[in-house]
């Protein structure tokens, strides 16, 4: 294994390449290879996915200056250095299925970043620097254990969609009605009991008490659109047949529905009905 990574190293490094793939490599350190000399200088894709990193080096930025998209999904990251703040070309990192309990602030200094993906760490809150990333289009935080998003998230201009299923949100940031450009918002299986004034979609919706404990598990996706299902609970009739929710509460119809927070979805029923 060793050899064939050395010789996929060492051929991307004579032959310029822009791709480098390491996946299922069975890495547990930052092959020393790709930061000798000069580094991979022409480099802009690099995948690592399905190894068993635990960090990243501290010079990564300096061997690899013109990385555009960094994937690191399925290792055992715990801590990303400072230096990741170097990476000034980057335009998507991808830290998914990891071991993450805090993102160091030197994130917001990638200014150029488009995509970020975090989903299934264990991450108790985000650096305010977050919104510093004014060209981030999708944020991706599902599967953490946020109990609140960082006020600054409004600076966000470009945001388009933005997924935090699976924490513990008890509610809403006003913030997010700054959003202008955001047109996906799934915060399924969290703790919300209201949505705040001014989401620019409905007026503020008031979950019923005893509906509260379904929005700690997962609600399957939106019957007329399949995203996932943002928690908007309200008294209505609809047919459960050949959804997920008729296998868990066992009957063909139930007395409240939850849609997605997706415009269209939104805009089409009639919460008032």
């Amino acid at each position: 294994m060793a050899t064939e990574l050395h010789e996929t190293i060492f051929m991307a490094k004579q032959e310029r390449h822009k791709n480098l793939f390491l996946n299922y490599k069975n890495l547990n350190i930052f092959p020393v290879e790709l930061l000798k000399d000069e580094g991979l200088q022409f480099l802009e894709r690099l995948y690592m996915k399905r190894n068993s990193l635990t960090t990243l080096p501290d010079n990564l930025a300096q061997k690899l200056p013109n990385l555009i998209e960094l994937y690191l999904h399925s290792n055992n990251i715990v801590i990303i250095p400072e230096a990741i703040g170097n990476l000034a070309r980057l335009q998507s990192l991808d830290l998914s299925n990891n071991a993450l309990q805090m993102l160091c602030p030197e994130i917001g200094r990638l200014r150029s970043l488009r995509h970020l993906r975090l989903s299934n760490n264990q991450l108790k809150c985000l650096p305010p620097e977050i919104g510093d990333l004014q060209d981030l289009e999708t944020l991706d935080l599902a599967m953490n254990q946020l109990m609140s998003l960082p006020d600054r998230l409004h600076r966000c201009l470009s945001l388009q969609n933005l997924t935090v299923d699976h924490n513990l949100l008890s509610h809403v940031p006003r913030q997010v009605c700054w959003l202008h450009r955001l047109n996906q918002l799934s915060m399924a299986a969290n703790r919300l009991t209201f949505l705040p004034l001014g989401l620019n979609l409905l007026p503020p919706i008031i979950l019923p008490k005893s509906l509260l404990d379904l929005l700690r598990f997962p609600l399957g996706h939106c019957h007329r659109c399949s995203q996932a299902m943002f928690t908007i609970i309200y008294p209505k009739l609809f047919p459960l047949r050949d959804t997920a929710l008729a296998g868990v509460h066992r009957r063909t119809t139930v007395s409240f529905v939850a849609y997605c927070c997706s415009s269209h979805c939104l805009r089409t029923f009639d919460l008032q009905g």
